[in-house]
């Protein structure tokens, strides 16, 4: 028989070696399969920088089958596999640094030691303002309160308020809570409604939530039609076969977003959300996004430029000039189906560029 694989505890970081196995208290283990390599080779133009990507294979705990997740240290930092987060450290040719936290978005029965929501209840459709109440136990809160959030389908967030403290919360014991959230006509039937513990200190492993899923009273709020723009490299060679690293290889795709007063940040958050379908992605499309950290700011238009504010934390808009350019590229022609858009500023000025 195998060796037994060595312990490990949720929430903290541990390192494997490709090829060996932890083994964590509820039964699951964790088997980093390879560490694939496709990062640039010096010398070499790209298209992109490349990654180190470690195959994780989740077995048993509370898994129904056997799981292969693909993390990477580019475009996957982080991901799940059925319960459990899973968070992406420091990476090797040979090695790889993981945090496997349990439960990731439980339900509300995986923590009715910890937390029980009363309202709403299961399958009630819910509308504006929908009051959240229940009880926590002390420790779920931090001065006396904690977030509530509520997204759409698409991960929208359409509200977020703190639940407070009905009673003193400084006790191990149950606590009451209730909060009203308000709220915009959703534009999709379904949603979650999410209760967080407050974790000041920011660390993973005091964090914890339950995701409760919702469905929506009454008629949904309005979309429209955007195009985002993708790349696809077989649209974008010469003669010879080389790649441009041009604005020829992009590639316009159909999407919806909600009908409001800021398309065009919907528009560019939609694009660096990333997510072309199955079907794009076999007909060659590709993207870079999302950007791990990567956010837009706000957006604001100047006769006719459009300035757009982003936070770049891990500095992962730089390198190459191919690479940077398409990633520019594809921005600036989502912001510029909108007529009235001409040109596209980014802010800070050093984003984006080789």
């Amino acid at each position: 028989m195998p060796p037994a694989a060595p312990p490990a505890i949720f929430g903290e970081p541990v390192k494997l070696d490709v090829g060996a196995a932890v083994a964590y208290p509820d039964g699951l283990t964790v088997l980093l399969e390879a560490v694939n390599d496709s990062r640039c080779p010096k010398g070499v133009q790209c298209i992109w920088q490349g990654e180190l990507a470690p195959v994780l294979v989740f077995k048993e705990g509370k898994l129904s089958e056997e799981t292969k997740l693909r993390l990477g240290t580019v475009r996957g930092l982080a991901g799940a596999a059925g319960p459990y987060a899973v968070a992406l450290g420091e990476v090797a040719a040979n090695s790889a640094v993981i945090v496997v936290t349990q439960p990731a978005g439980a339900s509300a029965a995986d923590h009715s030691d910890r937390i029980r929501v009363s309202s709403p209840s299961a399958d009630q459709p819910v509308g504006s303002p929908l009051t959240v109440a229940g009880e926590a136990r002390g420790p779920w809160y931090f001065e006396a309160s904690f977030p509530v959030k509520l997204y759409d389908a698409d991960g929208r967030e359409l509200a977020v308020a703190p639940a407070q403290a009905q009673g003193d919360w400084m006790t191990e014991e149950f606590v009451p809570f209730k909060v009203e959230l308000s709220f915009n006509p959703p534009t999709t039937a379904a949603g979650t409604l999410v209760l967080e513990r407050d974790n000041p200190s920011g660390l993973p492993q005091n964090a914890d939530e339950i995701r409760l899923p919702v469905k929506f009273s009454g008629p949904l709020g309005p979309r429209r039609a955007v195009k985002l723009f993708f790349y696809d490299a077989s649209k974008d060679r010469d003669a010879g076969g080389n790649v441009l690293c041009s604005r020829q290889g992009l590639v316009a795709v159909d999407r919806d977003i909600p009908f409001n007063k800021t398309p065009v940040q919907d528009a560019i958050r939609l694009l660096l959300a990333g997510g072309p379908t199955p079907a794009e992605r076999a007909g060659g499309i590709t993207t870079e996004f999302p950007l791990p950290g990567l956010a837009l700011k706000g957006a604001d238009l100047e006769n006719g430029t459009l300035i757009l504010t982003f936070d770049d934390p891990s500095n992962r808009t730089g390198g190459g000039s191919c690479r940077v350019g398409i990633l520019w590229s594809q921005i600036e022609a989502t912001a510029k189906q909108f007529p009235e858009v001409k040109s596209v500023r980014f802010s800070p000025e050093e984003l984006f560029q080789p």
